[in-house]
């Protein structure tokens, strides 16, 4: 990216990277990594844009210039040169890539073999082959070397081989021909002393040897004076590096401190409010920023508005609470509605630059805040944006950078996590509060009509109850009367007149055992129970002999399971057989051969027969007073038979249904649950 940024200024780098998939922040941070496939269509996308397809290795080679690696370079000259450099490499390999494993071996006295191992299924490009080989001869030119090393690559992954060897040849630099050259003049003196004295004239033999003598020691000076110049200058490098990886280790101290402070603001608040407080004072006291300020998108999700903020005058709070900064549709040029919907953080360093996206509302607000320079980030949960987080600084030295975009993105999601939790936590509060209102409204309801209809059945009873003794007595005299018109008037009626007679009787003893099966309802609600032991198999038995005799040309088929006993109400008990076997008795007298059957199975009493049946859509009216399912013609009755059944069920602690089909005849069933079960 330095290089593209100086050599290839016209190339588009935030195209490059959106291509790729990549963030200035993430290749700001050692700590994260690339995959395979990002990088090709990182090397794609530039080589298309800048139409150099050796800009591998050239990259390769920019590697270690002055641009690329700043005071890394002095520390890196302390090293003895490229030969030691290179009998390292295994061991920094490690820290660039996870692709490979490099190790080398010197094979000579200015060569060195360089070995790559792909690790299983990793699947390398071409141009990652000849960045590797323009990163070696970039070790040299960082060692002052003008003529490049000779690079040969013997065996390659790429045409068939299981690894990539490299062999690297040099000639000596010039500190080390000095050097060699200081060791050689030492090794020459005595010779060159001795042939001066042995040439020289006799008179000038003491000025030849001081001659000889201070040029040596000149020599000797001016090449230890080069030596102790790079060991200061090592040593100031490796003193500057040291004071920076201590920064770097306070910084990501107080990093790990504001993480953790950060983790027990989330789990001991739960009100958003108290949330966003409690982080602007740990933001600020462990971030170097002058300023900052959280806004969250509204209830509507169509703008962002100030909810927090950290290091800024009231004035200006007022000021920022009076801005809603509209995201749906967003400003085309707005930062804001651009980090917030693309979720992307920007980073700027220049307010006056015409490019930079922003508003003319955004620029006057940032300038009354002072701010030279602002990072905007995305606060993001489960894909979702939530909000922004800008941070500002005015006095600080220096210009914000890609690694106060890591610090911030690393925070970003955590206070992204507690906004959500707290919001999901607060809409589950008012839920429950919505529920617990309508749920004390409800009750409230229901205890009112329970009062009501409990009130309702009481005069119900009492209605039903006079009307079921009051209308007996002037029953009693209409079809009484009826009897004596027949018993002495009836031989001077013709016959339509005894037949109107026969059928006002019959009716008046209808209506009588209807209102009598009336009376026995308000019985049954008010009767006390008996509970005891009921064998309703002999019981059963016993109501079918009864009905045989009233019908005694019927064929019967019975099947009644022996030694049902239940503890029950014994009357009821009678009642209800009573009444499902009489049903089963009389929709079963148009079959050659009534079948009936009584039993029970899992606790569930049942009883069956082969009759008329019922359609099943119709079973709800089953159970209601004076519902019929079938012709009044062909089978009598008075409609109250099961429902009364009902009432004795439920007394009794049970349910009751029925299943049939129309022509093949109907089962029911109940159960009973004495009170020590209940």
């Amino acid at each position: 990216m330095k290089l593209l940024k100086k050599k290839y200024d016209f190339v588009s780098i935030p195209q490059i990277l959106k291509h790729a998939g990549m963030k200035e922040s993430e290749i700001a941070d050692r700590g994260h990594w690339f995959t395979q496939r990002q990088s090709d269509l990182f090397y794609e996308k530039m080589v298309q844009l800048c139409g150099n397809r050796d800009i591998a290795r050239e990259a390769g080679r920019y590697a270690f210039s002055t641009d690329a690696l700043g005071g890394l370079r002095e520390y890196l000259l302390a090293l003895a040169g490229p030969e030691y450099l290179y009998a390292i490499v295994s061991r920094f390999a490690p820290n660039y890539t996870r692709s490979s494993r490099i190790s080398s071996r010197r094979i000579g006295p200015r060569e060195i073999e360089v070995i790559v191992r792909f690790e299983e299924g990793v699947d390398e490009k071409p141009y990652q082959c000849e960045n590797r080989m323009g990163f070696m001869e970039a070790g040299f030119q960082l060692f002052g070397y003008r003529v490049p090393p000779k690079i040969s690559h013997p065996e390659c992954m790429f045409e068939g081989a299981s690894i990539c060897r490299y062999r690297v040849t040099w000639s000596d630099s010039p500190s080390v021909r000095l050097v060699r050259l200081r060791r050689l003049s030492l090794l020459l003196l005595p010779v060159v002393l001795g042939c001066g004295l042995w040439l020289a004239p006799d008179g000038n033999t003491g000025l030849l040897f001081l001659t000889v003598l201070v040029s040596y020691l000149v020599l000797v000076g001016w090449i230890q004076r080069l030596e102790r110049a790079s060991l200061r200058t090592s040593m100031a490098a490796m003193r500057s590096s040291g004071q920076q990886l201590l920064e770097e280790l306070k910084g990501n101290y107080d990093a790990a401190l504001m993480v953790n402070e950060i983790g027990e603001v989330i789990a001991s608040r739960t009100d958003l409010d108290e949330i966003l407080d409690s982080l602007n004072q740990v933001l600020k006291k462990r971030l170097d920023y002058t300023s900052g300020v959280l806004l969250l998108g509204g209830a509507d999700g169509n703008s962002l508005t100030l909810r927090s903020s950290f290091g800024l005058r009231d004035e200006h709070v007022e000021m920022l609470k009076q801005i809603c900064y509209s995201i749906d549709p967003p400003i085309p040029d707005g930062v804001l509605s651009h980090c917030y919907t693309q979720q992307q953080s920007l980073l700027v360093n220049d307010l006056g630059d015409p490019a930079l996206p922003l508003t003319e509302e955004s620029r006057e607000v940032l300038a009354s805040l002072g701010a030279g320079s602002f990072i905007c980030t995305p606060l993001v949960c489960e894909g979702e944006s939530l909000g922004v987080f800008l941070v500002s600084d005015a006095k600080r030295e220096g210009e914000l950078g890609p690694n106060d975009v890591r610090v911030l993105e690393g925070v970003a999601p955590i206070i992204g996590i507690a906004i959500r939790n707290a919001r999901r936590l607060a809409n589950e509060r008012d839920l429950y509060e919505q529920l617990r209102k309508a749920s004390d409204s409800l009750e409230r309801r229901v205890e009112e009509r329970t009062i009501e209809l409990s009130r309702a059945n009481e005069v119900l009873e009492f209605l039903y109850d006079s009307v079921s003794h009051d209308l007996r007595t002037p029953l009693r005299v209409i079809y009484g009367y009826g009897e004596l018109l027949q018993e002495l008037y009836g031989e001077r009626l013709d016959d339509a007149g005894r037949e109107y007679l026969a059928s006002m009787i019959a009716g008046g003893e209808r209506m009588e055992a209807t209102l009598n099966r009336m009376l026995d309802f308000s019985q049954v609600r008010l009767m006390e129970l008996n509970w005891q032991p009921v064998d309703l198999s002999r019981m059963a038995r016993r109501i079918l002999s009864d009905l045989s005799v009233t019908d005694p040309k019927r064929q019967l088929q019975s099947a009644i399971e022996d030694g049902v006993v239940v503890t029950g109400d014994e009357e009821l008990l009678t009642s209800i057989m009573e009444n499902l076997l009489g049903n089963a008795w009389k929709y079963s007298a148009g079959k050659e051969v009534s079948s009936i059957g009584f039993g029970v199975k899992d606790s569930i009493f049942y009883v069956a027969d082969n009759g008329a049946g019922f359609d099943m859509a119709l079973a709800s009216r089953l159970f209601a007073p004076f519902q019929r399912l079938h012709d009044g013609k062909t089978f009598a009755g008075h409609g109250l038979g099961l429902s009364m059944v009902r009432c004795m069920v439920e007394r009794l602690g049970g349910k009751v249904w029925g299943q049939g089909a129309p022509g093949e005849g109907a089962t029911f069933y109940f159960t009973i649950q004495p009170p020590t079960l209940r």
